[in-house]
């Protein structure tokens, strides 16, 4: 059990990054909480599905043309965080009809 426990530890050391980013979103377009229901729900199960990642509404939940997101996602290296990063950036950018405002990254 002792060697078991070894194992495990040595192989989390300095092998586990969390990338967490927060988006905010401008919808011009939306003219109402519904409309911007629709992008939100669409987005999120596109990101999940695509990267099995964490992604919330995580502020702005009564601004109808502002959609703020928090995405986390667990990777083995920063240059896995770093790719993962692009590929969420080009999936929310081919997949999202409004323009990015804010985008903060965080490797941890």
């Amino acid at each position: 059990m002792n060697w078991r426990y070894a194992t495990l530890r040595s192989r989390t050391d300095d092998s586990m990054h969390v990338l967490v980013i927060e988006i905010a979103l401008h919808l011009p377009w939306s003219t109402s909480l519904k409309d911007k229901r629709k992008v939100r729900y669409g987005l999120i199960d596109r990101l999940t599905r695509r990267h099995r990642i964490s992604v919330k509404e995580v502020d702005c939940q009564d601004a109808q043309q502002t959609l703020r997101l928090g995405i986390a996602g667990v990777v083995l290296t920063e240059a896995g965080a770093h790719e993962l990063e692009q590929s969420i950036l080009k999936t929310i950018e081919e997949n999202c009809d409004g323009e990015i405002r804010e985008w903060n990254v965080e490797i941890i």
